[in-house]
Order: C-alpha cells, then sequence, then structure tokens
C-alpha cells in the first residue's frame, strides 16, 4: 500500500518545519522506500536533509506520538544504528514526549518545528513550538475508547467479521450493538477500511492498511482497555508451575512471557500474564496461588468471544500477546514481540490488506 494522503501531506509540513526553523531543504528521495535493513513495514518515506558539505538522509515514518508506548515499540523495532537513521514525523510533539524521545535517541520533527535531529554537522532540539491553528485537537475517538478497541481487537483477529452482520460483530467483540455503526464509521472516515457501497450491504469491504491499525491498536490498548479487564495479582507457590500447563479446562488463555515461550521456546517467563472469561477458582486453588499485589502472575478478564475470534490452542490472539509484550523496557521481551510480529501478525496483515 502506498501513503495516504494525510501522511504525505504530514510529511511535507514537516519537512517545510525544519525548513523554516533551520534554514536547510530537506526533501522526499522516494515515497515507501525499500530499505537494507529489517523493519515490520516500510518506512513511509525516505527523506534528504541538506547539511554543508553534504546531505543527510532519514528514513521518515508517520506516527502520532500521544503515548509514551509507541516510542518504546519504535525503539524495539527499528535498528538504532540503522542506516538511514529513523526520523519520526508526527502531527505535533509536547515538550513531555518530546524530551522522552531525546532520552532515547529517537529522532523526531512535527509540524510545528519541534524536533530532534542529529547528524554529522547538524545537532537540532527544538521544543515548545505552539502547536498549529489548524490542527485539530484529537478527539477521543470511538475506535480508541474500551468499547471500540475490543471491536477493532475481534476485526483484526478475524477480518471475515468485517462483512459480517453487526450482530455478529456485536457477538465476537462482546459489546453492545449499537457500538459497532459508530466505531465502522470511524474505521470508514479514518481510511482504515474500504467504505461500504451506499444502499448496500457491505460485502467486499477490506482492510487498507491493517500494518497501521494494529499499530495504533497496541498503542492505546494498555492505558485504555488493559485497566478496565480486572486485573487481579497472585504469587504462584511453586517454581516453573506453568510449564507443560494446559489452560483449556479452566477457560483460560496464556498471554505475554508464557505465550511467547510456548510459541518459540526463546523466553523463559518471569510474569504468567492469564486471560479468563471469569477468575479461575480452580486453577488458582490446585497452584495454591496467593494474592499478591506484586505477585508474579496476573489475571484479566478475556475481552473477546472465543468462539467467534480463533486463537493458538490455550493461547491468545498473537496481537494481544505482542501487546502485552511490548508494554515493558525488558528487551527480552520486546525481541520475543518482534518474533510474534514477523512470524505470526505481518503475514495474515498482508493477506488481508
Amino acid at each position: 500500500m502506498g501513503n495516504t494522503t494525510t501522511e504525505r501531506n504530514t510529511i511535507e509540513r514537516v519537512l517545510e518545519a525544519i525548513g523554516r526553523e533551520t534554514g536547510l531543504t530537506a526533501r522526499v528521495l522516494q515515497w515507501q522506500p525499500q530499505l537494507n535493513w529489517h523493519t515490520p513495514a516500510r518506512p513511509d518515506a525516505l527523506i534528504e536533509i541538506d547539511v554543508r558539505p553534504h546531505a543527510e538522509q532519514f528514513a521518515a515514518e508517520v506516527k502520532n506520538l500521544d503515548r509514551f508506548e509507541i516510542l518504546h515499540q519504535l525503539r524495539a523495532f527499528w535498528p538504532r544504528q540503522a542506516k538511514p537513521a529513523l526520523l519520526v514525523v508526527a502531527p505535533y510533539i509536547t515538550a513531555k514526549v518530546a524530551e522522552q524521545c531525546r532520552e532515547m535517541d529517537l529522532y523526531f520533527a512535527d509540524t510545528a518545528g519541534n524536533a530532534y535531529i542529529r547528524a554529522p554537522g547538524l545537532h537540532l532540539y527544538v521544543t515548545g513550538k505552539r502547536k498549529p491553528d489548524d490542527l485539530k485537537t484529537a478527539e477521543e475517538g470511538k475506535i480508541t475508547n474500551p468499547a471500540g478497541l475490543r471491536v477493532v481487537f475481534a476485526l483484526l483477529c478475524k477480518p471475515e467479521l468485517l462483512n459480517a452482520t453487526y450482530r455478529d460483530i456485536a457477538a465476537a467483540a462482546r459489546v453492545a450493538l449499537g457500538t459497532i455503526g459508530p466505531v465502522m464509521k470511524e474505521l470508514e472516515t479514518r481510511r482504515h477500511i474500504t467504505p461500504a457501497p451506499e444502499g448496500g450491504r457491505a460485502q467486499g469491504r477490506k482492510f487498507l492498511e491493517p500494518q497501521r491499525l494494529v499499530q495504533e491498536w497496541v498503542a492505546v490498548y494498555p492505558t485504555v482497555l488493559r485497566p478496565k479487564l480486572n486485573i487481579r495479582r497472585f504469587r504462584a507457590q511453586q517454581a516453573g508451575w506453568t510449564k507443560g500447563l494446559d489452560l483449556q479446562p479452566y477457560h483460560a488463555f496464556w498471554g505475554g512471557e508464557v505465550a511467547a515461550n510456548r510459541l518459540f521456546h526463546h523466553l523463559e517467563p518471569q510474569t504468567a500474564t492469564i486471560y479468563a472469561r471469569d477468575t479461575p477458582k480452580q486453577l488458582i486453588t490446585e497452584y495454591k496461588m496467593r494474592a499478591d499485589v506484586n505477585g508474579d502472575v496476573e489475571i484479566l478478564d478475556a475481552f473477546w468471544n472465543p468462539n467467534h475470534v480463533p486463537t493458538i490452542r490455550d493461547l491468545v490472539p498473537p496481537i494481544l500477546a505482542y501487546a502485552d509484550l511490548t508494554t515493558t523496557t525488558d528487551g527480552r521481551n520486546l525481541e520475543a514481540a518482534k518474533m510474534i510480529y514477523d512470524e505470526f501478525i505481518e503475514p495474515a496483515l498482508r493477506n488481508q490488506a
């Protein structure tokens, strides 16, 4: 897929802002270039900034940097020493996020002129520029509230639901029927899905750029939906109790580190994350778990309908395991998250677009 008009406009406005702040000429060399280093998706553009006596190139990626989790995701999936370096392009970046980017050595630039870019002969750090008047304040959209996130999750996990009845989508996402219409409309408006034909059924509807929708969902999930899932903490009394344990009899699913371990046998779990429809009292009793706010076992409500949303055995859908792993700064977890993305999520998304 090529860049949307909105993303191209954002990049062009940012390049103009760089020119205003620095007097340097910045230009787009190529849209969605194929680079020689591995990332989950192509950057939106290859840009060049004239820095005397030469020009420096950057891989520009458009992101809304409104949550710190997005920064960790970017650091996890874009090699720090890659050439050309990553430049995150955003409509607007607050001073707090700008400072976090600088601490992480993550280059950015926005349409207001805020920027952090380093290269031979160039060290640019500008913050505190006010948001442009024509840049609308991002509202709390229908697809980024708790109910909307449930719907988007179900659609991403089972794309054929895009052409199902609203009642079927509501059943899969476990939300009220009235939630579906506004969510689908916003997905159309924001060009995440093709619009439904006028006066007809939505047959043939499909995702336009599912990779972007996944990244948006993953960025919002930890702070909006996850805290609503009745998180309970316990401490298991027996070491290694998760090994080989099948959660299907308990109507529960492994997430996070245990899911990654089951998929790749690569990550030794330090925390056990379990999603269950109801509190699995039998499991808690059998493994002598004790309530502990700092415990190494977390149990959350399963927010999807497993009869409609496909899973792998007793594991949560890959997108959810990926989301949980990227909420930490633990290098092992981020590496495991990238493996899940590359092996399970990206190939599935490629077939959807």
